[in-house]
């Protein structure tokens, strides 16, 4: 089995990281704040997921 190299351009991670934040409701703190009460939907809980995938590539700890 052969690995795949895939390499993503910083402005684009930027670009769809402020998509994914765009889209929550109402606001990142709140979301990340609801996960940790165990509280989020299954959408959100989504968007955590790749904001995270995101903040790793970049490397944020945001």
């Amino acid at each position: 089995m052969n690995a795949k190299l895939v390499w993503h351009e910083r402005t684009d991670l930027e670009h769809r990281r402020a998509e994914l934040v765009r889209r929550m409701d109402p606001d990142e703190r709140t979301v990340r704040y609801r996960a940790e009460q165990g509280t989020v939907t299954p959408e959100e809980r989504d968007l955590l997921l790749e904001l995270e995938g995101i903040d790793f590539l970049l490397g944020d700890s945001a």
